[in-house]
């Protein structure tokens, strides 16, 4: 009897091993998660639509020349057929696996998809429309840093605007008020939203999307220049929903939205407020006495000291388990380990730029589940 999960490894068809481990979920569907692979081909990628999976991942697979060909993708996805319902295809370079060109052939030949991933694939209009009008009933669609215009984003939700649980636009330069402000208000379903680093949104746009997205539980703001601590209460109060929340690189954000955050957002899990330098121990401290289901928290380049991480290890050791501090100069090797210690569930520590360096070890040899991140290298700790 074959276990619900196994680790295979596929073959090509002359049998030599590539050397890649494959995930597949046999019992309550397929899942097949391909990374950082440089050896994909025609042939293979075949052999893996054959295993008709629901879920199909290639992220980080960097490909020269014409290993995978627009033959190859059409046969992959004529397997795949109205079986796969989830594709995401990310970070990946090479003429091989270029956003459109998956686009293309997804959206002709496997109309159930509902959860498309394409981002930082150099996607444009084009494989998106395709994509838009090849399926019928889109749920999640995901194109950071893909050059998309308002064109692309108002057909999508013409007519899936009634289905979509989720989008993320982040980086998308093209984009303006136009389409980013139809988002919230013709998408009544919408759960997560990720406009971070759209220059072109308003505060007028923002404001009429947070009005909107009372159900919502992700939001991602990033680098918005208009948000400030005013905003941050109306998503707060507008989205008592949320439990993640990006505010990274928003400069004007201070000490009060944190309170802000505290008092309203008391089951929010994941907080990342790097670059708001303006975000201090007295933030840190407010947050951690009542937000206590944070499990990631990014404190990079902010202003907290030794004071705000023991606030952290005090009152928020039962659930963290990431938390970035990259930057933080006046981070000291006493309240990391403090930190280390009392956060039992904690796996993940950046400390990039901070000048506790050469006492890492220390930390090492004390906290053997903890993995420190710092100027290029990974410590197992």
């Amino acid at each position: 009897m074959e276990r619900e999960k196994s680790n295979l490894t596929v073959k090509r068809p002359d049998q030599h091993y590539l050397g890649q481990v494959v995930k597949v979920n046999i019992i309550s569907g397929k899942q097949i998660q391909i990374a950082d692979c440089c050896v994909l081909e025609d042939d293979w990628l075949v052999a893996l639509g054959r295993r008709q999976p629901r879920s199909l991942t290639l992220h980080r697979c960097r490909l020269g020349g014409q290993a995978v060909t627009d033959q190859g993708l059409k046969r992959l996805f004529q397997h795949c057929g109205d079986v796969l319902q989830e594709l995401n295809v990310t970070s990946c370079s090479g003429p091989g696996l270029a956003g459109d060109k998956i686009l293309l052939h997804a959206g002709a030949l496997c109309s159930r998809l509902t959860a498309v991933d394409l981002s930082w694939s150099g996607a444009t209009d084009v494989g998106v429309l395709a994509l838009i009008q090849g399926v019928s009933g889109l749920q999640g669609l995901s194109v950071n840093g893909c050059q998309v215009t308002d064109k692309a984003i108002e057909a999508l939700v013409k007519k899936h605007g009634n289905s979509l649980h989720k989008i993320e636009v982040f980086g998308c330069l093209a984009l303006t008020t136009r389409s980013v402000g139809s988002l919230a208000l013709q998408c009544p379903h919408l759960r997560t939203l990720n406009i971070g680093r759209v220059p072109k949104v308003s505060e007028a746009c923002l404001v009429r999307s947070l009005e909107n997205l009372r159900e919502g539980t992700a939001l991602n703001v990033a680098g918005l220049k208009m948000v400030r601590d005013q905003i941050v209460h109306l998503i707060v109060t507008q989205c008592p929903k949320l439990d993640s929340l990006v505010l990274s690189s928003c400069f004007q954000v201070t000490d009060l939205s944190l309170v802000e955050i505290s008092t309203h957002l008391r089951t929010l899990r994941y907080l990342d407020v790097s670059g708001c330098r303006q975000v201090t121990n007295a933030g840190i401290h407010a947050l951690a006495r009542r937000c206590h289901q944070l499990k990631y928290l990014d404190l990079s380049s902010t202003g907290i000291s030794k004071r705000g991480v023991c606030s952290l290890a005090n009152y928020c050791h039962i659930s963290l388990e990431c938390v970035k501090l990259s930057f933080c100069k006046n981070v000291t090797l006493d309240v990391v380990k403090k930190l280390c210690k009392n956060c039992r569930r904690l796996k993940i520590l950046h400390l990039y730029g901070c000048t506790i360096t050469s006492d890492l070890c220390k930390i090492k040899e004390a906290y053997g589940r903890v993995q420190v991140f710092h100027d290029m290298s990974a410590l197992t700790c």
